[in-house]
């Protein structure tokens, strides 16, 4: 079963920016929380770039969430392999968060 990587890429960006906005913050608010230039968020959240752990992480600090809570709302756009997958990338993340 093949992932479908810019699937989640742009779900992911959709999440982030739903947060941010939710928050009442521009990209360059959150930029400057998370430590990242406005113009990788704004890459981000419309799903044109490959994001590390490492910024996941950084824009979850700045928008006050877990990590995993990025992913919630995928399962219903992943294959349940997909998922598996998924959640042991996240249960990893997890244990060096």
């Amino acid at each position: 079963m093949m992932i479908n990587v810019p699937v989640i890429r742009k779900e992911l960006g959709k999440k982030i920016r739903a947060l941010r906005k939710e928050r009442r913050l521009t990209q360059e608010e959150l930029g400057e929380l998370a430590g990242l230039s406005y113009k990788f968020i704004g890459e981000v959240e419309r799903g044109v770039v490959n994001i590390s752990l490492d910024s996941i992480v950084k824009i979850s600090n700045a928008l006050g969430v877990e990590p995993q809570e990025l992913f919630v709302d995928r399962k219903a756009l992943l294959s349940p392999e997909e998922r598996r997958v998924l959640k042991k990338a996240l249960e990893l993340l997890a244990r060096f968060v």
